[in-house]
């Protein structure tokens, strides 16, 4: 069982390793002959180091966890996330900036590289995400510099979107979906596209990166639009954006390499399932893990908005949709246990 946060329907939701007691108690209190291994992870979004256990750090405007340890991870250094401070739910550029900056410098003491982990998700950013190469000379030169200052560093962006920053499938164009007859809304995606295609002309000159297939500029690149241009920020400074975050933590957590022919089926605990959620979610990158192993999926969510056919062209065998809060969390698992659990 992979879990995410639950709609606790009140101020804060049920976090992910909660979720994961309530979950796997109520599946071992059905059926207690079966080995049940849970597994909390974050959403991909800002917030998803809340999910790993461990001690928090403070670095610059960041906290910092270790998300794995070399006794998990080829690397002989531990792989490090970041998360924005005081608990906020958006990334602050500066913050960012002012964080890696200091996990920089402790790397180049030591000599050696760091993997960090930026989860940026979907949401948008607290601010202008130029922020983040840093004030003074031009955009180009502030991103070269910044680059320079990072490039002890391997960050890894997580995001949850595919809109590149820029054209017809762009960040603009995310900002304007289901509200097209919004006049403002329209004028503000406008003024958007014009002023990073502005920057992106000068920037993407400087990066970009030669490519077999498709474009070679990188505000074309998938993610790229994440974070109001977050990722694309990071990406001009050398970052390297996955899109499927879920699988991402889903790894580093364990999970993959724990399905094998000796696991019945493979349950995906998250958030409201849409069609979005369903392309770049926990669900189907689940699914795509599980089916070398020829291991079925099955989503539990609060609300499920998609039908069959979907779930069948993401290789998910089925959705349930639970409801709100503990109790309801705990009697649809219980109900799931009893069709897929094998009999003793």
């Amino acid at each position: 069982m992979v879990c995410q946060e639950w709609d606790a329907l009140g101020p804060s939701p049920i976090s992910a390793d909660s979720a994961c007691d309530i979950a796997v108690g109520a599946w071992r209190a059905t059926s207690p002959h079966v080995d049940v291994q849970g597994f909390a992870i974050g959403d991909g979004g800002p917030r998803s180091a809340d999910a790993v256990a461990g001690s928090r750090s403070r670095v610059g405007g960041a906290e910092v966890v270790v998300l794995s340890s070399p006794d998990d991870s080829r690397s002989a250094v531990p792989v490090l996330m970041v998360a924005p401070r005081a608990g906020a739910g958006r990334w602050n550029p500066t913050d960012l900036t002012s964080g890696l900056m200091g996990l920089a410098a402790s790397a180049r003491s030591e000599k050696r590289r760091q993997t960090v982990v930026v989860p940026v998700g979907s949401t948008d950013c607290a601010g202008d995400a130029s922020e983040l190469w840093g004030a003074g000379g031009s955009q180009a030169e502030s991103a070269s510099a910044m680059r320079s200052l990072l490039s002890v560093l391997d960050i890894v962006v997580l995001t949850t979107t595919d809109h590149p920053l820029l054209g017809f499938h762009g960040m603009s164009s995310a900002l304007r979906e289901g509200r097209e007859a919004d006049e403002a809304v329209s004028i503000a995606a406008q003024a958007q596209e014009e002023r990073w295609m502005s920057i992106a002309r000068v920037v993407d000159a400087q990066i970009s990166r030669p490519m077999l297939v498709g474009s070679s500029r990188l505000s074309d690149q998938s993610g790229t639009g994440a974070g109001s241009g977050l990722a694309y920020c990071l990406a001009a400074v050398g970052a390297r954006i996955v899109t499927d975050a879920a699988g991402y933590l889903a790894q580093a957590a364990g999970v993959t390499s724990s399905i094998d022919g000796d696991v019945a089926v493979a349950v995906a605990l998250s958030p409201t399932l849409t069609p979005s959620t369903l392309d770049h979610g926990l669900a189907s990158s689940l699914a795509r893990a599980a089916s070398a192993a020829a291991v079925p999926v099955v989503a539990v969510a609060p609300e499920v908005h998609v039908g069959k056919r979907d779930l069948m062209a993401a290789g998910v065998a089925a959705a349930y949709d639970a409801g709100h809060g503990t109790e309801a969390l705990s009697a649809q698992i219980r109900r799931v246990a009893q069709t897929w659990t094998p009999r003793k």
